[in-house]
């Protein structure tokens, strides 16, 4: 049986988090360990703009999951994201993110298997790429709630589509309050939970499975001054995830 999620740095790690601590691993050991005999294999494929989610979601269903699990998050109503943007780079450069982004991928199918060994292979190779190329690699401006909830209408589109592949929306989880006033935009609570409100509609809208991970979040979820969650937080939403999905009869 295979997952497929759709999301950002919360579906593969990040430092401190390594991919097999990330939650669709987790999910993916606990739906195995309530599932005697079910062999759970992950794909993940990234996003970083609502505008990318056709082209992630595409790139998913080529792997013919059982199910794709799209991962709504709220910083991008809020601050965009550092995405690098191919179209916008010099060939070479593009390439060369290209080929970061296909190790990191690579390497991420070796550390399910193989995860102690390597954990911190492509999170230590990333972060290298990540300061070289940085400066040429623009930022996406944040999103405005109507343009992710077109994306995720049309990504959810493809995927009812396929035959046999159900859709699962992931909601936010509510902000970190506890980062440096600086970064908190006085309207952060208000966009994340517009977002929320937004996903929650979205998956009403196509009758399907939603799952609510606003409450989830505690004093201690988040890694210190960052949006980041910790592991023990990836722990909880990949066994509140696993949860819904063995619920839902979807796994």
């Amino acid at each position: 049986m295979r997952i497929a999620f759709v999301g950002q740095c919360h579906t593969y790690g990040y430092a401190g988090v390594p991919p097999d601590a990330a939650f669709p691993q987790v999910c993916r050991a606990a739906v195995q360990a309530r599932r005697p005999g079910v062999i759970v294999d992950v794909v993940v494929e990234e996003y970083q703009h609502p505008a990318q989610l056709e082209r992630a979601v595409t790139a998913a269903l080529r792997t013919r999951p059982r199910v794709v699990v799209i991962e709504v998050v709220g910083w991008l109503a809020v601050k965009g994201s550092g995405a690098v943007d191919l179209s916008r780079l010099p060939r070479s450069v593009s390439s060369a993110v290209q080929r970061v982004q296909h190790f990191r991928k690579v390497s991420q199918s070796v550390i399910a298997k193989f995860p102690k060994p390597l954990e911190n292979v492509p999170d230590h190779a990333f972060r290298l790429a990540t300061s070289i190329l940085g400066k040429a690699a623009p930022r996406h401006l944040h999103t405005s709630v109507t343009e992710y909830e077109t994306g995720l209408q049309r990504a959810i589109a493809l995927v009812k589509e396929s035959a046999g592949i159900d859709c699962v929306i992931q909601g936010p989880g509510a902000p970190n309050l506890a980062m440096g006033s600086r970064l908190l935009p006085s309207t952060m609570i208000e966009r994340y939970r517009e977002v929320e409100a937004m996903a929650r509609r979205v998956a009403r809208t196509h009758d399907i499975l939603y799952v609510d991970r606003w409450d989830t979040v505690s004093s201690s979820f988040y890694r210190p001054n960052s949006i980041r969650p910790t592991s023990e937080a990836h722990s909880t939403w990949g066994h509140l995830l696993a949860d819904e999905l063995i619920a839902a009869g979807l796994v």
